[in-house]
């Protein structure tokens, strides 16, 4: 009998041991483990709960406007921008605060909020930049813009290479570039839900225009000219040709864009008054000028209507001059600024078959801008 008791109270150690130990895995210690059934025996199942682990995004690799192939290895912490409406897009992606440095011009962009117009400017896309300061900066990102090596675009990218900085470079000749450059951007952060979310608006308000475009007939389609104010309206005048985002939007309002017509050597021919005259001046219906001051474009649009050079140009003569407002404190520039700047020269070719601009300006602002945008 005493064999028997020994027997039966170390056969209960072991029930109450065994026990604890089982408690300890379930209430989760504080060094349990979980395993997972190994990649040679796919069929196995495992005796206890096992755990997924989402892929990692990074590393990922894009190929940005200059058709480089850019790895990024980690979500970018401290970037610079070189250009205020692609800085729009970060702040709209939230990621404002991962802003270090500027490029000249950002600070003017109304739309910004001062925490990003307040960054250290590092210098710009057309002049450079100072190295010593963006290296003091340590950044893992540069954003700049591409014009095919035109500027300092190209010696910007070789540098910073050298120094091991990745350089993502973007572009604009449409407004559909616009949009991939929010999608690139929403997956360079790991922000591709708020991105899609801007890009789906923009898509949306752009396949709108499009289909009202396609529905206007071939009789009542228009004739634009589309100029940029000049500093002496007796010219040399600049001319929104083929191969320019904004001479494009004539296009996609449903007007004919009379610059296309003519092969320049590039979008932006400048052009004596007498020579718009020979090639356009019996066919523009419409006559449209834009500036980056709105002082400037006052000054150009009163001079069109007023000097009796210009009357020779139909539209002239029938009172059909109008201006837009470009650049950031206007609509028309690239970002997703130009969905708005796109409904303005609808609404000024076909006034009466879009959308109004004004609405659409709303929209982006309260959908996308608010957060930051305090207005002005």
């Amino acid at each position: 009998m005493k064999f028997r008791g020994k027997v039966f109270s170390l056969l209960l150690v072991g029930v109450l041991f065994l026990a604890v130990v089982a408690s300890g895995c379930i209430s989760g210690g504080t060094a349990t483990t979980t395993t997972t059934p190994s990649p040679s025996s796919p069929t196995e199942t495992a005796s206890f709960p096992t755990t997924t682990t989402a892929a990692p995004k990074y590393p990922i690799t894009v190929t940005d406007f200059a058709g480089r192939t850019v790895t990024i290895d980690k979500p970018p912490e401290r970037v610079i921008v070189l250009s205020s409406y692609w800085a729009e897009i970060l702040c709209i992606l939230g990621v404002q605060d991962r802003i270090v440095g500027i490029g000249k011009y950002v600070p003017y962009d109304p739309y910004l909020p001062d925490d990003v117009k307040n960054k250290t400017v590092v210098g710009s896309n057309f002049k450079g930049l100072n190295w010593e300061t963006v290296v003091g900066l340590n950044p893992d990102l540069i954003i700049i813009d591409w014009y095919g090596g035109k500027y300092a675009d190209a010696e910007t990218i070789q540098k910073a290479e050298e120094l091991g900085i990745p350089v993502i470079a973007l572009t604009a000749k449409t407004v559909e570039d616009n949009i991939k450059v929010v999608k690139l951007l929403g997956k360079v952060f790991g922000k591709e839900k708020k991105a899609n979310e801007l890009a789906k608006w923009m898509e949306e308000k752009l396949s709108a225009v499009k289909k009202t475009a396609a529905q206007i007939p071939e009789s009542e389609r228009k004739n634009v000219l589309l100029i940029s104010a000049p500093n002496d309206i007796s010219g040399p005048i600049t001319v929104y040709a083929n191969g320019s985002a904004w001479a494009s939007i004539v296009e996609l309002v449903g007007a004919h864009n009379l610059a296309f017509d003519k092969k320049f050597d590039t979008p932006w021919p400048k052009l004596d008054l007498e020579k718009i005259i020979a090639y356009w001046g019996n066919d523009t219906d419409v006559l449209i000028v834009t500036s980056f001051s709105q002082d400037k474009l006052d000054n150009a649009v009163n001079g069109i209507k007023n000097d009796p050079r210009w009357r020779e140009i139909k539209a002239v003569k029938e009172g059909h001059v109008y201006g837009i407002l470009a650049g950031s404190k206007g609509y028309l520039d690239w970002g997703p600024r130009i969905i708005v700047g796109l409904y303005q020269m609808a609404n000024i070719v076909y006034p009466d078959r879009y959308q109004s601009w004004e609405s659409v300006r709303d929209e982006l602002i309260e959908k996308f801008y608010s957060p930051f945008y305090q207005g002005g």
